[in-house]
């Protein structure tokens, strides 16, 4: 199987800048040095663990800004926040085993010793250290243990910019390899400095600066009383996407949520207008149903390169439920093509289905474009083997996939068993919020 150097690039990249300073230190000493008994050995992987965490926190924080760069660095905004949780989560884990491999030499002589290395004391530097890390423990905790609705989490991580500046002292003021050597200090300093930029920016300054398109809600119909779309007309500037890109939405008024949320969009490339198609399933979502003609959003956007990756001649679109929304869009705007697409449009039965009507019009527009309706209530789910069938072969084509996440991963497993091509198979996710 051939490997997709353009989608691990991204990760190439931010691997090599975490492990500078580590090939840095490296060379500072002799390894049989760093490594003669046990005790340096822990003193060794404290320091690795510490230079590893911080500059993986440094990074995650240049990259914690949602932005049309990164979302085109990643190949995808989904990916950005998977890197973005991933190095969170490593980050975290290296920082909090930090002091715990340094306190090992403490320990061989005196309990009251290593107790007094983990504890705020009179050391500024260990104070510091030790400050930043139940500072990530307790905003990490909230994360991972506690349900808490979007807001307050959002509110909650502006608090990680602070732990960064205590981190950023305890790490310039420690007697470590970073003091005595201007290569690690410099390339530290200058990544934490970066971070810093980008945290306060993110956390505190972004609202003053943000260039966000301004919108007028234009239309609200309800599809179904589970779906609800939204037509959305440009105040000023008109924002030009591509189909199968999806966008933040922040509605401003009250009943509904200020907090940004992505939402694909599903109307034309060509229109001015911009509509989303959105089921009711959470808290914001739920409140939807509050929007009404006449108030005022501002749109983020627009994110993804959902249908950048088109190869072959032939397409296979697989929508589960309302992950019908990127293809509707892409659907619209079709005109004259000359690839076969078929597009599978799975549900549970016929009930839930949405703009059918409009779909139907595309496969008038285009003989190549081809509509599948999949109930699995009578048909049952959905897969590989008869979506080959339905296509005359699975493997030469493009497949792009948008659903509910089980959905996605269930196909994706059976391609790749018979045999297609991962770098074919292209898909967008919502479920990194």
């Amino acid at each position: 199987m051939k490997i997709n150097f353009k989608k691990y690039f991204p990760i190439i990249v931010l691997a090599v800048l975490s492990l500078m300073p580590i090939a840095r230190w490296a060379f500072l000493e002799p390894m049989s040095l760093r490594f003669s008994d046990f005790n340096s050995t822990m003193t060794s992987l404290g320091q690795i663990t510490g230079l590893l965490g911080m500059i993986l926190f440094a990074l995650n924080l240049v990259i914690s800004n949602r932005s049309i760069f990164f979302d085109r660095f990643f190949k995808g905004l989904h990916h950005f926040y998977n890197a973005h949780k991933w190095m969170g989560s490593l980050s975290f884990s290296l920082l909090l085993f930090h002091p715990l491999f340094l306190v090992v030499k403490y320990i061989s002589t005196s309990l009251y010793d290593a107790a007094l290395f983990l504890l705020p004391g009179s050391n500024i530097a260990n104070t510091f250290g030790i400050i930043a890390l139940l500072g990530m423990i307790v905003l990490l905790s909230i994360t991972l243990y506690f349900k808490i609705k979007y807001n307050i989490w959002r509110f909650s991580h502006k608090f990680m910019v602070l732990v960064f500046v205590i981190a950023i002292g305890h790490t310039l003021i420690v007697s470590s390899d970073i003091s005595r050597d201007l290569f690690l200090r410099t390339y530290i300093l200058f990544f934490s400095i970066l971070g810093l930029i980008s945290g306060f920016y993110r956390s505190f300054l972004r609202i003053f600066f943000d260039k966000d398109f301004e919108f007028t809600v234009k239309n609200v119909t309800m599809l179904n009383p589970n779906v609800i779309e939204i037509e959305l007309e440009p105040t000023k500037e008109v924002m030009e996407f591509y189909p199968g890109q999806f966008i933040f939405i922040k509605f401003l008024s009250d009943g509904v949520s200020s907090e940004p949320h992505p939402f694909s969009i599903s109307s034309a490339s060509q229109e001015k207008n911009i509509k989303i198609t959105v089921k009711f399933l959470g808290d914001f979502t739920s409140k939807l149903g509050n929007v009404k003609v006449g108030m005022k959003a501002k749109v983020e956007g627009p994110f993804g390169e959902f249908f950048e990756n088109r190869k072959n001649k032939k397409e296979i679109w697989l929508a589960g439920g309302v992950g019908i929304t990127p293809f509707l869009s892409m659907a619209k705007s079709l005109n004259n093509i000359e690839n076969d697409i078929y597009l599978f449009y799975c549900l549970n039965d016929a009930t839930e289905a949405v703009s059918l009507g409009e779909l139907k019009i595309a496969t008038i527009k285009n003989s190549k474009f081809h509509l599948i309706t999949w109930y699995s209530k009578e048909q049952g789910r959905i897969s590989a083997d008869g979506i080959s069938k339905l296509t005359n072969g699975i493997v030469d084509k493009d497949i792009y996939l948008c659903g509910p996440p089980p959905f996605m991963k269930a196909l994706v497993d059976q391609f790749i068993t018979n045999g297609v091509d991962e770098s074919n198979i292209n898909f967008e996710e919502f479920n990194f919020l």
